[in-house]
């Protein structure tokens, strides 16, 4: 063995024994890592925003902008929820944890959220998991559809429904992140991502007789609230949740509330962190005073050019299938923050394809605007949506996004419409027109722009994989 090729390692050996015999006597070993990011805004020091005034105002116009893409959704989510759980004066207001029950279907007139369907009786409760779990028990029904659709404080939906857990029902404990308790026996638990929780449940109902059973369902459904004196701090920082209000100071308020309340999905801890320069999730609660005139203007700007690219957006939603319609792909969103403030401006409540696919048309087959005040229009379904539950189309105002009143009193044709009329072929003809047609089955349009949207609960195989695709509605030009 030559020796001499090791002497250099040894020597490199010696030179570091005193370095490892100083650090044996500490009781942490040394650590090169980083040390962790600050937890509040002054840990980040002065350099947080640029001195140079345009500068300074470019960077908070960038972030407001993403902050409004980011959280679009929360706050129109968080609209209802004060509408409903916090604001004593409104209408519905129920406090958290508890149903408001709409006993008919959603007409014109509905205002919980836009483009309501009119196939299911609607129920919404917010669930307030500070406190510790809340229960929910479902009954066994023989209703032909229903879930409980849970979406947590940002939109993400999941469902307790029909596909997901049968016609028998069952009990769920709605737990909040970190619990680790032990649940009642015959309780299953759901693990809920976000402190605050929207529950819009839908129950199937057309006849009389469908309604009846909806209600009873309705009324069946419990939710059963932790047991008084289970209290938890209020980390919100706020002494009560702000009311909504307009405008990007509005809007970064309820922001700041939201994510101390509800935190943030793994992984965007790093482009919230951002958000901190806007004055939002710092050591006290959002303060718009502190300010400056400059800094304010130029979020309000931020804000405004988000908000805008936002709503034109709306026109894109889904993918085009090249016969006008757009399929929707909603309710998926992972970190496309786009795509989820966009669905939940043009809507509320979507669910994902797997319980209801849809498709959306603004347009007749060779891309004309519908127009019912100077064409008539048929929608031929030669074959129905392939579903497990039931199908529907519904026609919409393009101008208030509602169900459009009319004498008939007739927002939809499904495969439960009474009176449907069915060809020999099994082919279904639809008309749609703002006058009656002599035959066949009428949809009543405005003597203006529409859209229409057809639904399929229960969607099957060759529907959810693009094998049937809704076919184009064509235009009779110039018959009104």
């Amino acid at each position: 063995m030559n020796m001499r090729s090791y002497a250099p390692a040894a020597r490199s050996v010696a030179m570091l024994l005193p370095l490892l015999a100083s650090s044996a006597g500490h009781a942490q070993t040394r650590s090169f890592a980083a040390p962790e990011a600050p937890a509040t805004r002054s840990g980040y020091g002065e350099d947080l925003l640029p001195r140079n005034e345009k500068d300074r105002a470019a960077l908070l116009r960038t972030t407001a902008f993403e902050a409004t893409v980011y959280g679009m959704s929360a706050y129109l989510q968080y609209e209802q929820l004060y509408r409903q759980a916090i604001d004593r004066g409104s209408d519905n207001y129920t406090g958290f944890n508890r149903f408001a029950h709409d006993r008919n279907l959603a007409g014109p007139d509905y205002a919980t959220f836009k483009v309501p369907n009119t196939d299911t009786l609607y129920s919404t409760a917010w669930i307030d998991l500070s406190k510790g779990p809340v229960e929910i028990d479902i009954p066994a029904t023989q209703l032909k559809y229903f879930t409980l659709n849970i979406f947590d404080i940002f939109g993400n939906p999941s469902n307790l429904s029909n596909r997901t857990i049968g016609f028998e029902g069952g009990r769920f404990l709605l737990v909040p992140r970190g619990w680790n308790g032990t649940p009642p026996k015959g309780v299953r638990i759901y693990h809920a991502a976000t402190t605050q929780l929207w529950i819009l449940m839908r129950a199937f109902a057309q006849s009389d007789a469908e309604v009846r059973t909806a209600r009873a369902f309705q009324d069946a459904v419990k939710i059963i609230p932790p047991k008084e004196g289970e209290e938890t701090a209020n980390v919100s920082g706020y002494a009560s949740p702000p009311p909504p209000a307009s405008g990007a100071l509005g809007y970064l308020r309820v922001l700041d509330y939201v994510l101390r309340t509800n935190g943030w999905q793994p992984g965007e801890a790093a482009l919230v962190s951002q958000f901190r320069s806007l004055g939002i999730m710092g050591d006290k609660a959002f303060d718009p005073d502190a300010l400056t005139p400059a800094a304010q203007a130029a979020i309000e700007s931020g804000y405004t050019e988000a908000l805008g690219m936002l709503t034109r957006a709306k026109a894109q939603l889904g993918e085009p299938t090249g016969t006008g319609w757009m399929k929707v792909n909603k309710a998926v969103y992972g970190f496309n923050y786009v795509r989820r403030s966009v669905i939940n401006i043009a809507g509320l409540g979507a669910n994902v394809r797997e319980e209801n696919a849809s498709y959306t048309t603004f347009v007749d087959g060779k891309g004309a605007t519908f127009d019912g005040a100077s064409n008539r229009y048929t929608l031929r379904l030669q074959t129905p949506p392939p579903v497990n539950s039931f199908w529907s189309v519904t026609l919409y105002d393009s101008k208030t996004f509602a169900l459009y009143p009319n004498p008939l009193g007739r927002y939809l044709v499904s495969d439960r419409t009474k009176g449907l009329k069915i060809r020999k072929d099994g082919s279904i003809d639809i008309r749609i027109q703002h006058d009656a047609p002599a035959t066949g089955n009428w949809l009543p349009a405005p003597a203006g722009p529409f859209f229409v949207v057809i639904r399929a609960y229960g969607p099957k195989p060759a529907m959810l994989n693009g094998q049937w695709l809704p076919p184009p509605i064509s235009a009779d030009r110039g018959a009104q």
